[in-house]
């Protein structure tokens, strides 16, 4: 698939999404992972992921970027699967937890949506040096997600311009 990818990408032609539809499926029940945490450690957007699992109004998606094609191409099973092992400094995570506090989470809210223990992000939050990449994931795709949310929430209460 990389190669195709490759190849696909130097004539600038989009990419039929079968194959990568199906690693995103893999990469998710390799990892046990939702579909935002394969959209954090791909790089894609949620939406992205989204469509390509289950299709716009309806209709599958029949063909991606060489770039997204090239991005859940390079994320393997042993890499998701690795996850809760891999232990990474914290400042990352914490930033994005901040992000979370910043936007009204309670600690509560936060753990159960990433699905750790509230200790742990209590111990996150006052300086843990270390924690799991997973953490790091989950947190950096809820504060993704909430972001969104708040971005189209300002959307819909800014009042549309009269047409000129």
């Amino acid at each position: 698939m990389a190669l195709f990818a490759a190849r696909e990408e130097a004539t600038g032609q989009w990419i039929d999404a079968g194959p990568f539809r199906a690693q995103l499926r893999y990469l998710m029940a390799s990892g046990s992972l939702s579909v935002e945490d394969v959209a954090a450690v791909t790089g894609i957007s949620v939406r992205l992921a989204d469509h390509l699992l289950s299709g716009r109004n309806g209709r599958p998606l029949r063909r991606i970027s060489p770039d997204t094609a090239r991005r859940l191409i390079q994320v393997s099973d042993q890499h998701v699967q690795g996850l809760r092992r891999i232990m990474v400094p914290a400042v990352p995570a914490r930033l994005q937890l901040c992000r979370l506090y910043r936007a009204g989470w309670e600690n509560l809210a936060i753990a159960q949506r990433v699905g750790v223990p509230v200790p742990d992000l209590v111990e996150l939050a006052a300086g843990a040096e270390i924690c799991s990449l997973l953490l790091t994931v989950r947190l950096t795709a809820t504060a993704r997600a909430e972001h969104s949310l708040r971005c189209k929430r300002r959307l819909r209460s800014q009042p549309m311009a009269p047409a000129a």
